[in-house]
């Protein structure tokens, strides 16, 4: 899979425009397209961008290997143009999200053991660890699908930070690194 096959698939999984892409790269639509049609290669700043942005390294964006890997994207969000409440959250999601995307909002809590829960629930009481937890990290998650394809997304200190999830992950309710999260309500 050459750079451009790669840029392309990558634009598809998360569903940017060749537009929103050199928007967030800070370059012109033009150079998108050169560089997805392999008539050039961006310079090593854009590399080390692209690199940046979608998680990857710049040596496998390079390697002409044939599979992706499961893909990440973080994305700077307009400090003047969002504020980090419910509100500015959910103008987020419409912006980078309109149908045919579906948006749940999720709760989010760790993975505790097993073993952590009985001690905890033994110690203090009757659920503080999911209590606690809830209060450490105030974030949005959202579970945002498309054609099969599920997406975990994360706002937080003006990012927007997209996960792809497994195709055969539960929609409902499902683990994912230390976290355990659950379909709250439908947002779009």
């Amino acid at each position: 899979m050459t750079l451009g096959q790669k840029l392309k698939e990558i634009r598809r999984v998360f569903g940017l425009s060749q537009e929103s892409l050199a928007e967030i790269m800070n370059v012109s639509r033009q150079a998108i397209t050169k560089w997805e049609s392999d008539d050039g290669l961006p310079d090593v700043s854009n590399l080390q961008e692209l690199s940046k942005i979608f998680n990857l390294t710049v040596d496998y964006l390079l390697d002409n290997d044939n599979s992706l890997p499961a893909l990440s994207m973080k994305k700077e969000l307009d400090k003047e143009k969002y504020e980090m409440n419910q509100k500015g959250y959910i103008q987020i999601i419409k912006d980078n999200y309109t149908e045919p995307w579906e948006v749940y909002e999720l709760l989010r809590s760790k993975n505790h053991s097993k073993l952590a829960w009985i001690v905890s629930d033994f110690i203090v009481g009757a659920g503080p660890m999911e209590t606690l937890d809830a209060l450490d990290d105030t974030t949005p998650y959202y579970l945002v699908k498309k054609d099969g394809l599920k997406l975990l997304v994360n706002i937080h200190d003006y990012v927007l930070e997209v996960i792809e999830l497994p195709d055969k992950i539960n929609d409902k309710k499902f683990i994912y690194g230390k976290n355990k999260f659950k379909q709250f309500k439908k947002i779009l």
